[in-house]
């Protein structure tokens, strides 16, 4: 299934600028088109519209979500579950997240941190994929002081 732009559209691109694969286009002030063939469903095409002209792929109205409010959720992980397995970084289709190593000599790992905060779409592909589930989405603006610190990869305090 894909999502689909309806006649509500205004032609603003919105949702053509955030589209992680470039499958929507449309010229400026006209309906946009979603290319169904290319569409991952992600979402973001949706909570982006500000016009409420965004079907989810099962047909329901997508509910605009503000970015600027930090209510975009992001990806927070849990270094204790983690496997260092990379299945978040290879599922992220915006190129988001990245991996850092544990300074351990003894014991090197990577684990996975959101590298581009402004980048990520709110997918929650990562947390899907997470075979032992060490990746959770919250908003920002309902995370406590202690997580939106964690956003900056498991060592940042460290440096």
């Amino acid at each position: 299934m894909a999502y689909k732009i309806i006649d509500r559209c205004v032609g603003c691109g919105m949702c053509r600028k955030i589209c992680p694969v470039a499958c929507i286009a449309g010229r400026p002030r006209k309906l946009h088109e979603v290319d169904r063939q290319r569409c991952i469903d992600c979402g973001a095409c949706g909570r982006i519209c500000p016009h409420g002209a965004v079907l989810d792929h099962l047909g329901r109205l997508c509910e605009r979500i503000r970015r600027r409010a930090l209510q975009w959720e992001k990806p927070l992980f849990d270094y204790e579950r983690c496997m260092s397995c990379s299945a978040c970084i290879d599922a992220c289709p915006a190129n988001c997240l990245a991996v850092t190593y544990s300074q351990d000599t003894q014991d090197r790992k990577a684990y996975p941190y959101l590298a581009d905060p402004t980048a990520c779409i709110a997918c929650q592909f990562c947390a899907l994929e997470c075979p032992v589930d060490a990746v959770a989405m919250k908003a920002e603006a309902d995370m406590d002081e202690t997580q939106k610190k964690s956003l900056d990869g498991p060592f940042a305090s460290s440096v």
